[in-house]
């Protein structure tokens, strides 16, 4: 699928119907093939299944072919002639799959928003448009924020520090991301949160953390971090350590909650709050700390991107 496919496919689409069949049906088989991706279960899906049939009312016979091939699925006839999607995707390139999936995501929220005279959300460009252009916009703003903040403090900071954003920590581990995407996908308590997580980024802790933690990970380990938005005012934060080599997790941070207060006439009206920071334990599951700040805040405590970028 290219970028021109993908908006034809919204301009042909009612906006809330693809966004339901994306979210039920496309994103789980999507899950279920990167999670278990010998279990033939997956591979096979019956048009005519119930569930799906539910999941995908009101959406054209082409827009759904047309999303069954964007995860490798092809519509044949089985034995019985009974119609049935087959998968003959390609597990190594699923990742561009789901960069698909989420620019139509994004896409759908920018619309929705331009048409409620909300937000007048530019229109991105197409043709020079590369995959991850949308998804990596933020991350890349990561480092001009820390460098912002970092000339904001030069006068009281040794000169020598380098900067906890360096483009090196980043750039080092690109050929890791997917694989630490991976491994966390497979870690259980850390599934649902990243599954459908935005902006994931991924550096070695050379320069510096942005997550002191106890558990003695060095400087070669690996710290990733996301961001998940349960609804158009919720976002949670993330940041987790893996492995020098990205094969497995070593524990989560603490999860910080913002919320937009959107109701007029209320305290911090259009100001973000952070209302909540806990960790769990990564084992058993157990709350280990909990804390209810309840403070307006303009940033992520981790990457320093500002809400204002973050919820467009």
């Amino acid at each position: 699928m290219s970028f021109e496919e993908a908006d034809r496919l919204l301009q042909g689409c009612s906006l809330d119907v693809l966004h339901v069949s994306i979210s039920k049906v496309f994103r789980r088989l999507l899950a279920n093939i990167l999670l278990q991706p010998k279990d033939s279960r997956y591979h096979v899906v019956r048009k005519n299944n119930i569930h799906i049939r539910s999941a995908l009312n009101g959406l054209s016979s082409e827009a759904e072919n047309c999303l069954f091939n964007l995860i490798g699925f092809k519509l044949e006839l089985n034995q019985d002639s009974e119609e049935v999607y087959v998968f003959h995707g390609d597990i190594e390139t699923l990742s561009t799959s789901d960069k698909f999936l989420s620019y139509l995501e994004e896409r759908i929220d920018c619309m929705k928003l331009s048409q409620s005279g909300i937000q007048q959300v530019p229109l991105l460009s197409r043709g020079s448009q590369k995959l991850n252009a949308r998804r990596e916009s933020v991350i890349q703003k990561f480092g001009c924020t820390a460098k912002r903040q970092e000339e904001k403090v030069s006068n009281s900071v040794d000169t020598s520090t380098q900067s906890v954003f360096c483009d090196e920590d980043f750039s080092s581990v690109d050929h890791l991301k997917e694989k630490a995407r991976l491994t966390l996908l497979n870690t259980g308590r850390v599934r649902n949160s990243l599954f459908n997580g935005r902006h994931f980024s991924l550096r070695r802790m050379k320069h510096g953390r942005v997550y002191v933690c106890k558990e003695d990970c060095g400087v070669d380990f690996l710290e990733a971090h996301w961001h998940l938005f349960s609804s158009r005012n919720l976002l949670y934060s993330y940041i987790a350590h893996l492995t020098p080599d990205a094969s497995a997790m070593v524990h989560m941070g603490v999860e910080h909650g913002y919320q937009y207060n959107s109701l007029p006439g209320t305290e911090n009206f259009r100001k973000t709050i952070h209302f909540s920071a806990k960790r769990l334990n990564s084992a058993s599951g157990q709350l280990e700390y909990i804390e209810h700040p309840n403070k307006p805040s303009e940033t992520c405590v981790y990457c320093g991107v500002t809400f204002t970028e973050l919820f467009l």
